[in-house]
């Protein structure tokens, strides 16, 4: 994919490609998200862009996609263990971590003029698996930056950077995609029927990597069943809540996605006992749903709401067991009615 291309983050591509055209691209970029937003590909997008010497009506604006560089590092961007261009670089990890013999292996190349463009482009991704040594390795780098040597750092996570990396790029921040956008892009990209689209694309929250995802999630293939025994469960029943935790992580065992299918229907149940005239997202199930809000008080489901919130968040720090993180949730959710004070965290217990 050009840069130009890229659906859904117009100021990131205005701001590269006016940087280019009047030759003040910065020297590293850090491309910061969510993932599966299109940060892999806006970073091959831009190494096309800084390096095409195709006739295009835009020169240093638009990338023509045919000549010989934008091919062969078009190419590296559809396939990732590619190597068809010998200045456009990659530091992925090796396990779980970017190494520093990796990083030195590049590092001695960059001192060079690139071999066949006008720049060099070293793609790390993602940076936030930088080892210490790595990461230091490349800050030196970052802070004597060879002229003809652009850096792209990648990361959902930029917290775990080191704040001297994060200081000597310029962020360009990548936001999740609107449902609409995301809906026409997997249409005319990847040839999804439109029903099937407009289906998964709430579930995937603006990312065109978890929509991939979720074509054979089993989650999304139980959903009818997952929801219906949900909003059968009677307040407080802790039995049925953990024997449905259990067939959750047996039959359909990807966590991320029950989490936002309940999420999805506490807003829905909020919306309801509010008496907001507004499309649930779970339309079809919108019976069930209200009798199922009618045993709450919009602030038991705010709380809901809050649990699922830290559950979330706490589950992108700590590698907690699925199925106990599963069955604290479903019980914290389906307590009786006035457990507004529900504590909203994620125990440590279960950690692997």
């Amino acid at each position: 994919m050009l840069l130009h291309e890229l659906v859904g983050h117009d100021r990131v591509v205005r701001a590269l490609t006016q940087a280019n055209a009047s030759g003040t691209a910065h020297h590293a970029y850090l491309f910061q998200g969510p993932e599966g937003v299109g940060k892999r590909q806006a970073a091959f997008g831009f190494a096309a862009l800084v390096n095409c010497v195709g006739d295009v009506a835009e020169p240093g604006r638009v990338a023509c996609g045919k000549c010989r560089h934008c091919r062969r590092i078009l190419t590296m961007a559809a396939d990732p263990e590619a190597t068809a261009h010998p200045d456009v670089l990659t530091l992925v990890p090796d396990g779980r971590q970017i190494k520093i013999a990796q990083v030195r292996d590049v590092l001695r190349m960059v001192p060079f003029p690139p071999i066949e463009a006008r720049f060099r482009v070293v793609i790390v991704d993602p940076a936030d698996v930088l080892g210490e040594e790595a990461a230091n390795a490349l800050l030196k780098t970052l802070e004597e930056p060879p002229s003809r040597t652009r850096f792209v750092l990648l990361t959902s996570r930029p917290a775990a950077l080191l704040t001297t990396i994060k200081s000597r790029c310029q962020r360009m921040v990548f936001g999740r995609l609107p449902d609409e956008a995301l809906i026409d892009l997997l249409v005319a990209r990847h040839g999804w029927d439109r029903a099937q689209a407009e289906r998964l694309a709430p579930v995937a929250d603006g990312s065109v990597g978890a929509a991939l995802a979720l074509e054979g999630d089993p989650v999304m293939a139980a959903r009818d069943e997952i929801m219906a025994r949900f909003l059968g469960i009677a307040p407080g029943d802790t039995l049925e809540g953990l024997k449905l935790a259990a067939w959750i992580s047996e039959h359909a065992g990807t966590r991320d996605t029950i989490i936002n299918l309940l999420e999805r229907l506490l807003r829905d149940a909020l919306l309801v006992r509010l008496g907001v005239p507004q499309r649930l997202f779970h339309e079809d199930l919108r019976p069930q749903i209200t009798a199922w809000a009618g045993r709450y008080g919009a602030s038991a489901l705010l709380a809901r709401l809050e649990v699922l919130g830290e559950t979330r968040r706490g589950l992108a720090v700590y590698n907690t067991n699925p199925r106990l993180t599963l069955e604290r949730l479903l019980l914290a959710l389906l307590a009786p009615p006035g457990a507004e004070g529900i504590q909203a965290r994620v125990p440590t217990f279960g950690i692997l």
